[in-house]
């Protein structure tokens, strides 16, 4: 038999999936470099340094966090796909121009401008529920989810590996291209939709569902992220320095993206949506159960099982969420539940270099554990609450 086409809305669905691979790919693979490059042209000291990478990697999350609800409601006055090709162009442009700058306070801007005017996985969103059916859906989310992990799979090695042959500036300029390329590919293939309906005022339990499912996201994306800007503090622990420390961090990134494309794509293909709140109670159990247990690593080896654990747990998270909510909610909506993650994005890497600029590793993930178990009885205290209403 042959093979069928691909229906008008698998091929839209397919292609923004594709575009996030690459934003994805191009802002992971800088990230992996980017302590180690604040550290190379920081004028300032030890710890101060540790507080300026800490702003500088989150500083494009806070932005686009407040950025997310604003492109969710410009999809009911501009076409989604118009909307969503510029937020690709910024991205890009941004990208290039941190390849060429040294100064700290010129790149904390770029990154705020790159989070004010990159947060368009909104419109991704509103693209992939617009173009899904409802019995898809969850399922096409977490392909957009995977999509993006892979991308954050891929880049790590690379753009060490990219630093340590061609240097910084050349590695931007890559990155920026990357961009580009896949902006093309939006551009031909990916389908536009109609104007998105406004948002209507929600019902109590449903408003608090919502806040609940954006605070358990937040904190499932702090698990996800706080990592990078640390590494290279927990690999001088393991005696790691040097060009090793940064290949090693490359290999590390990829082994746990590895595994949060793996328990997605369980989860999604596995589990009916009628079983997702408890797949949510199981995933963040293990999750906060796994980031306590990192204390005990003892090297390189152990502390990557863990964090692979880890993060193949969590990794559904938000997913579901969004699953659980977009059916019945507006774009604005959408864009508040996945400021979630831009906001996990700045409080990551921010708490992370923090804590350990006053304290230790114990009380870091400690936090973590906490917060994650605090933020679990609030949504589903609240789903309870919603459907019993």
């Amino acid at each position: 038999m042959k093979n069928l086409p691909l229906k008008i809305s698998d091929k839209g669905v397919f292609f923004v999936d594709i575009s996030q691979f690459g934003i994805a790919f191009s802002f992971n693979f800088i990230m992996t470099f980017l302590p180690f490059y604040i550290f190379k042209v920081s004028l300032f000291g030890p710890k101060e340094t540790m507080i300026w990478i800490g702003m500088i990697m989150g500083a494009s999350s806070v932005t686009a966090a407040f950025a997310a609800p604003l492109w969710g409601k410009l999809t009911s006055r501009f076409r989604s796909k118009f909307l969503y090709e510029t937020g690709i162009l910024c991205n890009g442009i941004i990208c290039l121009l941190m390849g060429f700058t040294e100064n700290l306070y010129l790149l904390l801007l770029l990154r705020v401008i790159l989070g004010a005017l990159g947060a368009i996985s909104t419109v991704g969103l509103i693209l992939i529920s617009s173009l899904s059916t409802k019995e898809k859906l969850h399922r096409d989310l977490s392909l957009y989810q995977n999509s993006m992990t892979a991308g954050q799979l891929i880049s790590p090695p690379l753009g060490a590996y990219a630093v340590t042959l061609f240097g910084y500036r050349a590695a931007f300029v890559f990155a920026a291209l990357i961009v580009f390329v896949f902006f093309a590919f939006c551009h031909r293939y990916v389908n536009d939709i109609p104007l998105q309906k406004k948002d209507f005022p929600a019902g109590r339990s449903l408003t608090k569902g919502i806040l609940w499912g954006w605070v358990l996201s937040c904190v499932a994306t702090v698990h996800l992220t706080f990592l990078p800007s640390i590494l290279p503090r927990i690999l001088e622990d393991f005696q790691v320095a040097g060009e090793a420390a940064l290949n090693t961090a490359g290999f590390i990134m990829m082994a746990y993206t590895a595994t949060a494309i793996l328990g997605n794509y369980f989860v999604s293909t596995f589990f009916s949506k009628q079983y997702l709140n408890r797949v949510i109670l199981f995933v963040c159990l293990s999750a906060a159960l796994f980031q306590f247990l990192l204390v005990f690593s003892r090297g390189v080896i152990s502390f990557t099982v863990i964090r692979m654990l880890q993060t193949g747990a969590v990794a559904a998270v938000f997913p579901i969420i969004i699953s659980l909510f977009a059916p019945g909610v507006g774009g604005g909506t959408l864009g508040f539940l996945n400021s979630s993650r831009f906001a996990g994005n700045f409080i990551a890497p921010l708490m992370a270099t923090s804590v350990l600029a006053y304290s230790n590793f114990f009380t870091l993930y400690l936090i973590i554990t906490v917060l994650t178990l605090v933020s679990l009885w609030g949504f589903l205290a609240s789903r309870r609450a919603y459907k019993s209403a």
